[in-house]
């Protein structure tokens, strides 16, 4: 159980373009923190990596090639789906 003042820890399935928005903008408030990342794309990875690892005083961000390793590994409180929309029902079944 974490506590009120602990930070809200995301994931962040899709890092492309939007992903990468969705990043910023979590990084942009206050008590939240993307703590894992997932992309099949490598390059998309790289750049989503390098978009949560903006904040030199936070932990390195888990990255992951799918979705199913991201939510397993339990590092995240809540998700952000930033995948192409057709993909939306099979990632958020999952």
């Amino acid at each position: 159980m974490s506590r009120s003042s602990d930070p809200i820890r995301y994931g962040v399935i899709g890092t492309g373009m939007m992903g990468v928005e969705h990043i910023e903008n979590i990084g942009a408030l206050d008590g939240a923190v993307v703590t894992a990342i997932s992309d099949p794309h490598p390059e998309s990875r790289v750049t989503g990596a390098a978009a949560a690892s903006a904040d030199l005083a936070a932990d390195p961000v888990a990255v992951f090639e799918g979705h199913h390793e991201l939510l397993a590994s339990e590092l995240c409180a809540a998700v952000v789906v930033a995948s192409p929309t057709p993909t939306h029902v099979d990632v958020v079944a999952a």
